[in-house]
């Protein structure tokens, strides 16, 4: 009779995704995205690399630190990550590594195929935010999808003021806005190497 070993091994009970609605107010989203353009915008690049790419990333983007006026939505931000870390990722952070991104996609082109948000030599990216400046009734396209299966991706919220939260190894990508324009604040929580 052969025998075999047994683990005593947990459930992995990470969710793919979260999201908090309202997480802010259509006049929060106003006055961030008119604070976030009065910044220096510059095109998004594609990793560490020092050139753009339009075939794969087409953006303009700006970095925001936590200055007077950022001060209450980084606490915001940070309030609602640790209650949807806590009910869904149950991950070890230690907080914003980096400043938030402003991102602006502007149609015919703007977009950002497939990628994950983790890189060599970057700060340990574990959670990805997203939230959604602009109403989705100003433009088209603009999809933010995972893609856990390419063949179903998964389309997520485009409600203006929502925090959409996903664990950064994630695959997934913005889909091309064909009409108007749409604006995201994005952050990376960091922590220790997963282990």
């Amino acid at each position: 009779m052969i025998s075999y070993p047994s683990w005593n091994l947990h459930v992995d009970n990470v969710e793919d995704w979260a999201f908090f609605a309202d997480a802010f107010t259509t006049e929060q989203c106003d006055a961030l995205v008119e604070y976030c353009k009065q910044q220096d915008l510059q095109k998004g690049k594609v990793g560490n690399k020092k050139e753009t790419s339009i075939t794969t990333r087409d953006s303009k983007i700006a970095f925001i630190p936590p200055t007077e006026f950022m001060a209450p939505y980084y606490e915001r931000i940070s309030a609602i990550v640790l209650s949807l870390n806590e009910q869904f990722f149950k991950f070890d952070l230690h907080g914003f590594g980096e400043n938030l991104q402003f991102t602006e996609y502007e149609a015919p082109t703007g977009k950002y195929e497939s990628h994950v948000d983790r890189a060599y030599r970057i700060p340990i990216r574990k959670l990805s935010i997203i939230i959604q400046l602009t109403d989705p009734e100003t433009y088209e396209g603009g999809d933010l999808e995972l893609l856990s299966s390419i063949e179903h991706p998964i389309c997520l919220p485009k409600s203006r003021g929502t925090l959409i939260a996903f664990p950064s190894f994630q695959l997934h990508r913005v889909t091309p806005v064909t009409k108007g324009t749409r604006n995201s604040l994005v952050g990376w929580i960091n922590g220790k190497q997963f282990r």
